[in-house]
């Protein structure tokens, strides 16, 4: 029989969990949840800690910082959300917040929908031999006649170093950052960009902010993290890239668990 790991203190966090769910309104913001629960857990002589800030670091990078609703006993991480239901991204962001404190429990709890929901999350570091294979898969799959095949190569090997390193359920500005550090290792001239100007039938419409990159002044690199990448509609992006005279564009949608470039050509 397998014994799950921290199975006591879990126990009395999901037992508090029941009580605040049953005991509050559906209607309330995070933060009132949260405070509703470390209550009762310091009621219950259990350490408990709200908000502590974490730095993220891509290799010697920092790349950000998490801020955790709750952190139990210093061993597991818990994770509020208000919501319908919860989500595979609600579990990507719970999970990054393991792989930040170096903890493997984790507790994922939902207080926006009609009936109790949660998670038990368990966290285990990723094999790095998988990410090499996958990079190297990447490098030798981009044909040969790409614009600028090495600097195509160097990016695209530099997009799945990262994915390989920080996995999913990070924010974009994260990735961003990593992706900037990583290419700018490889001796590529890189700049970041924070905005982007949506163009529509032609006519720039206004500013968005958009983390992105250009690399060596010709390649736009798009980090994304979203659920869908079918919500990116790459022809916004192809028109960006026209305005900027750039033409090949990378989009990687780091919330997969496979990473799969988007290469753009205008």
């Amino acid at each position: 029989m397998t014994t799950l790991l921290h199975k006591e203190l879990t126990g009395g966090i999901i037992g508090v969990y029941y009580d605040v769910f049953n005991n509050t309104s559906r209607t309330y913001p995070e933060y009132i949840y949260e405070r509703a629960m470390a209550y009762d857990l310091r009621r219950l002589d259990v350490a408990c800690r709200r908000q502590d800030v974490y730095e993220v670091f891509y290799k010697e990078f920092k790349v950000g910082e998490q801020h955790l609703d709750l952190f139990v006993a210093s061993e597991v991480v818990v994770e509020l959300k208000v919501a319908p239901n919860l989500t595979r991204l609600h579990k990507a962001q719970a999970m990054s917040y393991l792989k930040t404190t170096g903890k493997q429990v984790g507790l994922l709890f939902n207080y926006g929908g009609r009936e109790p929901e949660f998670e038990r999350l368990y966290f285990q570091e990723r094999d790095p031999q998988g990410g090499r294979e996958a990079i190297e898969h990447a490098v030798a799959t981009v044909p040969d006649d790409y614009l600028s095949p090495e600097l195509t190569w160097g990016i695209i090997s530099s997009l799945f170093e990262v994915h390989s390193i920080l996995g999913p359920g990070f924010i974009r500005r994260m990735y961003a950052n990593a992706c900037y550090h990583e290419i700018a290792q490889r001796g590529f001239q890189v700049r970041a960009d924070h905005d982007m100007q949506v163009i529509y039938r032609g006519t720039t419409i206004g500013n968005i902010k958009f983390n992105h990159l250009r690399v060596e002044g010709s390649v736009m690199v798009f980090p994304v993290a979203v659920v869908d990448v079918n919500d990116i509609r790459l022809n916004n992006l192809k028109d960006w890239m026209r305005v900027e005279g750039v033409p090949l564009g990378i989009l990687a949608n780091f919330y997969a668990e496979s990473l799969k470039p988007i290469v753009l050509r205008v």
